[in-house]
């Protein structure tokens, strides 16, 4: 693989930042060749393979920094035939090509490919096998639930307070409230009722989105939203120490909080079945963030035009999460501890 990749690091023709799929939606990759993408991993060196304008790509990460893949060099594949692809080495002076041949498990997914001789071995994110990502808790939840009952939350010194407002009032919502039922990484609900809230103009600000996906034939579908803040404090009081860092303390506070953050994803509006993103909810992996390279170039679009539209009506998307979005992320609110039972 050495005599392959060595090229990638000074090829210039290629190198270029990954760029955000744009225009018409792209079609839907086919199945065998979905099953290859992902991370595969071999001498000291990672390679992403993706789908791009229905072509497999190899993106080298040269920098360790390089979260997304977007500044990776990109390498397209000329398929010769089943599981096996060209990779062309077009450098100023030298042209090379070489080999490149993927294997299969007994469910069809990729799990190792050789490129030039080299053997790189699939890292598969939890979700990829629809086996959701788990962590340790120091105790049952039911037990630290009684002991944070008496928790006070921090004094609150921001003059804007959410008005919250039940999302069962726009109808055209899916609700998937992930952690009102044991399908998150806890393995057991955080929440005592399935309910969604925001503050009053967050959720006239989604009745837009809402109208603006369903000229493309798409609907939100809601994971998370208002969170009191004693449920923030439990989730991160169950964590081990190794991931405490992955979620906020109590003394911090969250936005979701405030009533101005929500979780979502997209759902096809004719079949009512929800969109295959390019990552599960919670997914610890490079495709949790916002500009994520890999995938396919439907998936990307996908995740764009979410993105594009909850930023048109006043959304701000995370960096580190693609499905979370804040609302007037510039305006300071008071975090909010009201319990769902006593909310409408």
């Amino acid at each position: 693989m050495r005599k392959i990749l060595c090229f990638l690091v000074c090829l210039v023709a290629l190198s270029c930042s990954v760029a955000f799929a744009s225009g018409a939606e792209p079609k839907e990759t086919q199945l065998d060749e979905k099953y290859l993408l992902g991370l595969y991993k071999g001498n000291g060196e990672l390679l992403l393979v993706r789908e791009n304008d229905g072509r497999l790509n190899i993106l080298y990460r040269y920098l360790e920094e390089d979260h997304d893949y977007r500044q990776s060099n990109v390498f397209p594949l000329k398929k010769e035939r089943y599981d096996v692809y060209a990779i062309r080495e077009a450098g100023a002076l030298t042209s090379t090509e070489g080999t490149v041949r993927f294997e299969r498990d007994k469910e069809g997914y990729g799990i190792s490919c050789n490129v030039g001789g080299n053997r790189y071995t699939r890292v598969f994110f939890d979700a990829e096998k629809e086996e959701p990502f788990k962590v340790e808790v120091i105790k049952p939840l039911t037990e630290l639930r009684q002991e944070i009952e008496k928790a006070t939350m921090p004094v609150q010194t921001a003059e804007a307070k959410a008005e919250l407002v039940n999302l069962t009032q726009l109808p055209q919502l899916k609700l998937d409230l992930r952690y009102a039922t044991a399908q998150n990484c806890f393995s057991e609900p955080l929440y005592t009722e399935y309910k969604a809230y925001l503050n009053k103009d967050a959720v006239n600000a989604l009745a837009k989105v809402t109208e603006r996906l369903a000229d493309y034939g798409y609907g939100l579908v809601v994971w998370d939203a208002y969170r009191p803040w004693k449920v923030t404090k439990l989730a991160h009081d169950a964590l081990t120490e190794d991931y405490k860092k992955i979620l906020p303390s109590g003394e911090e506070g969250s936005i979701h909080n405030t009533g101005n953050a929500v979780d979502l994803s997209l759902y096809n509006l004719e079949t009512g079945e929800l969109v295959d993103m390019i990552s599960d909810f919670d997914e610890p992996s490079p495709r949790q963030y916002g500009s994520f390279a890999g995938g396919t170039s439907l998936q990307r679009w996908q995740r764009n035009l979410l993105q594009q539209i909850m930023s048109v009506h006043g959304f701000t998307p995370s960096e580190m999460e693609w499905w979370h979005f804040d609302y007037l992320a510039d305006t300071k609110y008071q975090l909010l501890d009201i319990p769902f039972n006593e909310l409408p």
